[in-house]
């Protein structure tokens, strides 16, 4: 059931029609509606779209499109729908490992000594992490990742 629907004044055909696209919204695209607010003929909807196995993600303006077609057919006429749409992103840097950073350092042609230096951080610790003596940290990868991304962002730039 979506979140805050009793905050609209819908018909029980309007509440059965919502409940059923979200029903199979979520089952089939991963994707999730919440109503935010409900004042004066104007709805507030917060969409978004959790990890799926057809890796196949919408961009915020296509959940924008998808929630204004879903709640434009039950919402009483006149209402207008703002959607806060929160697109999927997958979250590379929880497996950012030590073959990405290898990887990153021989595109980007570093060594470790260069990132010794960008990284203000002591010989053997760069060591002991590349070589895989101790397991990376969130810290660690978070480090590493945002280094290699605002490396590639101003060589582009």
């Amino acid at each position: 059931m979506i979140k805050g629907i009793e905050k609209i004044p819908l018909t029980g055909e309007g509440k059965k029609l919502l409940e059923v696209s979200e029903r199979n919204y979520k089952r089939f695209a991963r994707i999730k509606f919440q109503v935010v607010d409900y004042e004066d003929g104007k709805l507030v909807v917060k969409v978004w779209q959790t990890e799926n196995s057809n890796s196949k993600y919408l961009s915020a303006s296509e959940l924008v499109e998808r929630t204004k077609v879903v709640f434009g057919e039950v919402v009483p006429v006149g209402t207008s729908i703002h959607v806060r749409p929160i697109p999927f992103r997958k979250d590379e840097l929880r497996t950012f490992s030590i073959m990405d950073i290898e990887r990153e350092m021989e595109q980007l042609c570093l060594k470790p000594k260069d990132l010794v230096k960008l990284l203000d951080i002591d010989k053997s610790s760069m060591s002991v992490i590349l070589n895989e003596g101790r397991e990376m940290t969130k810290s660690h990868r978070a480090m590493f990742y945002y280094l290699f991304k605002t490396l590639r962002y101003n060589k582009t730039a």
